[in-house]
């Protein structure tokens, strides 16, 4: 599961340092924030590979259990909240997974 979530992340932060920057633009005056975008993204995309939909579910996935992997996981209402605001961007990840990713044989 390590090594799924670290290729989750470097997937993640391809996509960031490739795409245009209006696809993933921070809306906020805090452009380097303790807990990154990136981050939010990766624990995203390895909770539905968990089979984990629900935003409090994935929240307590991550705190319970990979809590050492990700020490700057806010709190619940700051991770949803924040979630929320990058779902928009989830659409440019949907359109360049399957270039990326092979299905399995």
């Amino acid at each position: 599961m390590e090594n799924l979530l670290i290729e989750i992340y470097l997937f993640v932060c391809q996509i960031y340092h490739t795409s245009s920057a209006s696809c993933f633009q921070r809306l906020s005056n805090n452009r380097q924030p303790e807990f990154t975008d990136q981050e939010l993204v990766t624990i995203w995309f390895f909770a539905q590979v968990e089979g984990c939909f629900e935003k409090k579910r994935l929240h307590r996935l991550i705190e319970k259990y990979w809590r050492e992997w990700f020490p700057r996981l806010p709190g619940y209402q700051t991770f949803v909240l924040r979630l929320n605001r990058l779902e928009p961007g989830f659409q440019t990840f949907g359109a360049l997974l399957p270039r990326t990713r092979r299905a399995p044989k």
